[in-house]
């Protein structure tokens, strides 16, 4: 078959209509009609023709991704799955990912990374919750070992607890005892070291003191 037009589509000047001895053929990208060097008169065997579909596959398949991307970056297996909840074609769903990895679009650190930096400013967790979180993302464990570190766990704790120690400081009559009892299975919930918690725990009981005493006083005051 020999190649007797090729359209620029009113609809979308980045797509190419490809006509064949007269009749329409197909529509690809027009990024696609370059690569492969198509030109007027040139004669398509059928290898050409199943080229320029696995190709237009590609290019559709790598479009709906970068949509995706727009949002949060993903890890390289969050992509795939994408790609299978997607039902792209198995052979294609490789070639999607090395092309997104040329495009420095994927990076499996930096994502580990991004999620350490979003937890830390919006939802502060350990350590171990991070580690868990990133595994369920097919993040390697080298790379897991490299980015995640318990240093900044105790800050990090005293963080994600404040605000529930402060709950619990207005709770009539609660003494240490209780409210360690309380946070602790908050923070470690939230993948905090046992190391950590009883830290923190004497820590924000020091911080909401004069809150307690303050409920106290007024709970003593109402029952005079």
């Amino acid at each position: 078959m020999r190649i007797t037009s090729l359209q620029p589509q009113a609809t979308n000047p980045d797509r190419t209509s490809i006509f064949t001895d007269g009749q329409f053929l197909m529509g690809v990208s027009t990024l696609i009609v370059l690569k492969m060097g198509l030109r007027l008169n040139q004669e398509l065997s059928k290898e050409q023709v199943h080229q320029l579909e696995m190709e237009e596959a590609l290019q559709k398949a790598l479009d709906r991704t970068l949509n995706f991307l727009a949002s949060r970056p993903h890890s390289r297996e969050e992509i795939r799955r994408y790609l299978r909840k997607k039902e792209t074609p198995a052979e294609l769903i490789d070639p999607v990912v090395e092309r997104l990895e040329q495009m420095g679009l994927i990076d499996d650190q930096q994502f580990a990374q991004f999620w350490i930096e979003s937890r830390e400013r919006f939802n502060p967790k350990g350590a171990q919750a991070i580690k868990n979180e990133l595994r369920t993302k097919g993040i390697t464990r080298e790379v897991l070992d490299e980015v995640v570190s318990d240093e900044g766990d105790e800050e990090l704790a005293l963080r994600a607890g404040r605000k529930k120690a402060q709950s619990l400081a207005r709770q009539p009559g609660i003494d240490f005892n209780t409210f360690r009892g309380k946070l602790g299975p908050f923070l470690q919930r939230r993948g905090f070291s046992y190391a950590v918690v009883k830290n923190v725990a004497r820590t924000l009981w020091d911080e909401v003191a004069e809150m307690v005493e303050a409920v106290d006083d007024d709970d003593e005051g109402d029952n005079e």
